[in-house]
């Protein structure tokens, strides 16, 4: 028997081996696929809000879909339905995706709720797409392409024709035509969602 030939049968039994591994492993579905994303782009179920001062945890936190500013309330334990001031959010108000709710203290055992939205970089770190009604002058300029001198552009034109409703009336801003929408439309939801 010839030496040389021993010498090639392990790295070949060696290199069947690996083969009928990796075969088995993509038969059991045990390896992921090419294509497969590195991580999920689905929404999850419910909603995102930020609970700001006043809530005995404040932070991000995920709450079940038509749930209530009120029922926020009850499960964070925030205030007692006797100690909250009138004037702020409705305890009937459902509660949205990217809302940030805070209890303004009135006295030291009162307190009001007050609603905002989450800065719209928050929002879109978490997957929550914008609606041109929820934006501040702030949240304008956090987009690419958008500068102060729009965005002061786009809060006059909101304050002189008021709400835009939906995602293409920001055409009627000078300054935004169709390549502009083209390149902001990613970031909005899309017509017919409500606020």
């Amino acid at each position: 028997m010839d030496i040389s030939s021993v010498r090639s049968q392990p790295p070949l039994l060696f290199g069947l081996t690996v083969f009928a591994a990796v075969a088995l492993l993509l038969s059991r579905g045990m390896l992921p696929p090419q294509d497969s994303p590195a991580f999920s782009l689905e929404t999850p179920a419910g909603v995102r809000i930020l609970l700001g001062n006043g809530f005995p945890n404040p932070g991000v936190h995920q709450f079940s879909d038509g749930l209530t500013v009120g029922g926020v309330i009850e499960l964070t334990g925030a205030l007692s339905a006797d100690s909250r001031e009138p004037g702020g959010v409705a305890d009937d108000a459902v509660v949205v995706d990217g809302m940030a709710l805070e209890i303004a203290d009135t006295t030291p055992a009162q307190g009001k709720i007050e609603q905002r939205w989450m800065p719209a970089r928050q929002r879109l770190a978490l997957g929550i797409l914008l609606h041109p009604d929820r934006m501040s002058r702030e949240d304008w300029v956090s987009l690419p392409g958008i500068g102060e001198k729009l965005a002061a552009q786009i809060e006059i034109d909101r304050q002189n024709y008021g709400d835009f409703g939906r995602f293409e009336a920001l055409e009627r801003v000078k300054g935004i035509g169709p390549a502009k929408l083209k390149a902001l439309r990613p970031f909005f939801v899309e017509d017919g969602n409500s606020l």
